[in-house]
């Protein structure tokens, strides 16, 4: 399933591994990726991601529901959730201490790399942390204090308390992997709900996640880089359905969203900012 290629050998300075997830029928996306991160300096494994058009149901069904899910997944959805969760294996196999994990649609800052040299930034005790904006250019997110000791390049860390969107580029560590592969039953939602929201991820309070502020990363445009999954996302979107259980999530959160308010969690800005601050690269 996995395909090493390397834009450059690796340096003296440890590096977190990257995985890059790529579909084999779309060299296109990887063409792209290897462009924008050849010009990073960063070196990256191509993970070949499993597809929708050929994966078999024993396969897939092993750790990812097939039917009845609690959030809304396509075929190609499903086949995402596995691919990360054979990501997190790996991780775990291997005993890496850290990973950043990338889709092929991603557009990234210069000011990922000083994130990506050592995970001497890295809080104790948070293992996820996400890089992206997806959707909207900005909106709001209710986020823990500033980690004081965890800012590079003018970008701030923050505990997630609300949920986000989008699994394109994000770092977990051997124990976020680990926790994640320890998890009883079947995946019922998309990765992204799994990892980044706290209405219905049954181990997001264990993973501790954070975002970094303003993000890095967003997922190109459709016409930019046409994605496999555009279908299954306009028509799950546009479901009554799914927008009145979001809703309802929502408000169920609410009472535990005000226990954090009062512990000085705030509503905050979230958005994608692309420009290089170039502030600590050392």
């Amino acid at each position: 399933m996995v395909t090493k290629l390397y834009s450059r050998q690796w340096e003296s300075t440890p590096l977190i591994p990257i995985f890059l997830i790529n579909l084999d029928r779309r060299p296109d996306r990887l063409a792209v990726m290897s462009d924008q991160l050849g010009s990073l300096g960063l070196p990256w494994v191509r993970i070949s991601a499993y597809d929708m058009e050929s994966i078999d149901d024993g396969i897939l069904g092993e750790r990812v529901a097939l039917s009845g899910h609690r959030i809304p997944m396509g075929r190609g959805s499903q086949c995402c959730a596995l691919t990360n969760l054979a990501i997190y294996q790996r991780i775990v196999d291997e005993e890496t201490p850290a990973a950043l994990i990338l889709q092929d649609d991603v557009a990234l800052s210069a000011d990922l790399v000083p994130y990506a040299t050592s995970i001497d930034w890295l809080p104790d005790g948070v293992h996820v942390v996400q890089f992206e904006k997806y959707g909207k250019p900005s909106s709001k997110r209710l986020l823990g204090p500033e980690f004081k000791d965890a800012t590079l390049a003018d970008r701030t860390l923050h505990r997630l308390y609300s949920r986000t969107a989008g699994a394109a580029c994000y770092l977990i560590t051997l124990d976020g992997a680990k926790t994640i592969i320890n998890h009883r039953g079947l995946i019922d939602m998309p990765i992204d709900h799994f990892l980044f929201s706290p209405n219905v991820s049954p181990v997001f309070n264990d993973l501790h996640v954070a975002v970094v502020r303003p993000a890095m990363a967003r997922q190109q445009d459709d016409d930019e880089l046409p994605s496999d999954l555009l279908s299954e996302r306009q028509k799950q979107s546009k479901s009554f359905a799914a927008r009145a259980r979001r809703l309802w999530q929502d408000l169920n959160r609410v009472p535990e969203q005000l226990r954090l308010m009062a512990q000085g969690a705030r509503w905050l800005n979230f958005e994608y900012d692309g420009s290089s601050k170039g502030a600590d690269r050392g």
